[in-house]
């Protein structure tokens, strides 16, 4: 897939501007606060739906307006797709071919991101780790983002429900109920991310031994709050949610929190049989965050028969010479990229790559 143009209407600091990208590599120069990472923030939005910046949508519309818009046409290889987003303040419409669209656009993601956040991946916090299962894993399979919802609300009144509890507001068979949500929804989300482990595992292995010269071994393993070895279907998964879920209810009611599920679990990265966090170089963690953001690139490939949009927000200097090759060798003139950069002197791709650069400044592009 490949976007063909774009118009942005009081997006962030653009008033009104139209880019017509190229097919391959696109490269968005210019200083700082310019407005680059707003331009892939627009086109996230158009595959998406979503800011990966903000949930507050009202934050994307230019402050001298009350609206804001993106119109964009975008080109798989069996159709064409306009995609138009309107903002108003707690207002949000999104077409797809003059038809209501509610959720992705696209019926898929069809956009990897890759920001200078993402680097931290596996030395930071449990929830960015989960963040990366839940926007980036868990779209691979249609139900995924609907049972995460169900299971977020769930979450959230249980939660306060448990408060009640604890302040003998309410009893303690009220919480049966959510009880029985919880452990249902999270029960699915858990047996989809196993599933999806096991779909990725061996590609993230083949690509990180690849990309580390064929001399480490790599391994994902998921950290569970519950103990999973052994049960195989959603409903073993469920059986035993609830059972843990009934022999922790007083440690719950005395914290007023939901002490295990999905919504506490973690990734474990291994090199070497080693723990990546605690052992790994930086040089290896970020082998292996790359390597995560090439295995969605080839799965999406594998399994919609369509590359990906690629937008690397102000990465690619902070990847070694070794590295950013490997991205361009990868994406080479399979993938259309957008990559923001305060600089463009060896960035690292081969100058035979069809490319166009635009400079960015003041919300305008030149």
């Amino acid at each position: 897939m490949f976007l063909k143009q774009l118009e942005l209407n009081n997006f962030r600091n653009y008033h009104k501007q139209v880019l017509e990208p190229g097919l391959f590599l696109n490269i968005l120069t210019g200083q700082n606060a310019q407005g680059k990472t707003n331009i892939l923030e627009s086109i996230y939005m158009a595959c998406i739906g979503n800011s990966f910046r903000t949930g507050k949508e009202k934050e994307i519309i230019n402050w001298e307006s009350d609206f804001s818009y993106i119109h964009s046409l975008l080109q798989t290889e069996q159709r064409s797709l306009q995609v138009n987003i309107f903002l108003k303040q707690g207002f949000k419409k999104i077409e797809v071919n003059g038809s209501l669209k509610r959720g992705s656009p696209l019926g898929w993601p069809g956009v990897v991101l890759f920001t200078a956040d993402d680097l931290a991946l596996v030395k930071g916090s449990p929830f960015e780790r989960r963040r990366f299962l839940d926007l980036e894993a868990g779209p691979f399979h249609p139900q995924y983002a609907h049972n995460l919802a169900r299971y977020q609300r769930v979450l959230v009144q249980r939660n306060n429900l448990l408060r009640e509890v604890r302040q003998k507001r309410e009893e303690k068979s009220s919480l049966q109920v959510w009880d029985e949500q919880l452990c249902r929804y999270g029960a699915k989300i858990l047996y989809i991310r196993l599933e999806l482990l096991k779909k990725f595992s061996p590609l993230l292995r083949s690509l990180y031994r690849e990309l580390a010269a064929g001399v480490e071994d790599f391994d994902i393993r998921y950290k569970s709050t519950v103990k999973l070895e052994g049960l195989n279907s959603e409903e073993e998964i469920y059986n035993k949610l609830q059972q843990q879920m009934y022999l922790l209810q007083a440690e719950e009611i005395d914290r007023a929190q939901s002490l295990l599920g999905p919504h506490r679990d973690d990734l474990i990265f291994f090199i070497n049989g080693r723990d990546a966090r605690i052992y790994g170089s930086q040089g290896q963690q970020r082998t292996i965050v790359l390597t995560l953001k090439i295995a969605q690139i080839d799965l999406w490939k594998e399994e919609l028969d369509e590359y990906p949009i690629l937008l690397l927000d102000d990465v690619i200097f902070e990847l070694d010479h070794d590295r950013r090759q490997a991205i361009f060798e990868r994406i080479g003139s399979l993938v259309q990229t957008f990559l923001t950069t305060t600089k463009t002197e060896d960035i690292g791709f081969s100058k035979e790559l069809n490319h166009k650069t635009f400079t960015v400044s003041h919300g305008s592009i030149i």
